[in-house]
């Protein structure tokens, strides 16, 4: 079974306010966590519409889809209503238990910074596994397997845009 998702998560509280701004539909994860669908497209779309430049610095390495685009920053800090948000930007390409993982994560606003694994950036925003257990199933992401379709729409926005 395939498991291809691209995805900003937050600890803590979320303005519900915020995610209406940023069209977004969030899905509660365990220990407080908050996950947020994400498409290269759709960060894309927001960096040109906020005319934000700036780009994570992340390793050549990165999948091409990995969003790298600076307005997760913002749109983190915005949903976390927090000016120092601390927050994880994760992803998955998976089919029949071959392909690749990435991650990156801020920890209080600071710089985002790839890391090897999901598990790692969970635990860099607070989460223990629990017994028996890693940190991806601990919080429940193994349950979300797929990019919803809602974000389809990104692809044309783009294009409308010409980004």
């Amino acid at each position: 079974m395939p498991h291809a998702i691209t995805a900003l998560i937050l600890p803590g509280p979320i303005d519900t306010d915020a995610v209406h701004t940023w069209d977004l539909v969030p899905v509660p994860l365990n220990n407080g966590l908050t996950l947020f669908h994400l498409t290269h497209y759709y960060t894309a779309y927001w960096q040109a519409v906020h005319g934000v430049t700036d780009r994570f610095d992340l390793p050549r390495q990165a999948p091409g889809l990995f969003p790298s685009e600076g307005v997760i920053a913002t749109i983190a800090a915005d949903l976390s209503a927090r000016t120092d948000p601390t927050f994880a930007l994760v992803f998955t390409d998976y089919f029949g238990g071959v392909g690749e993982q990435w991650a990156a994560v801020s920890n209080d606003g600071r710089a985002v910074r790839s890391v090897n694994t999901i598990n790692e950036a969970l635990r860099a925003i607070g989460i223990i596994a629990a017994p028996g257990s890693d940190e991806f199933d601990t919080t429940g992401l193994a349950d979300h397997r797929s990019t919803p379709d809602y974000l389809e729409r990104y692809v044309d926005l783009c294009d409308e845009l010409g980004v």
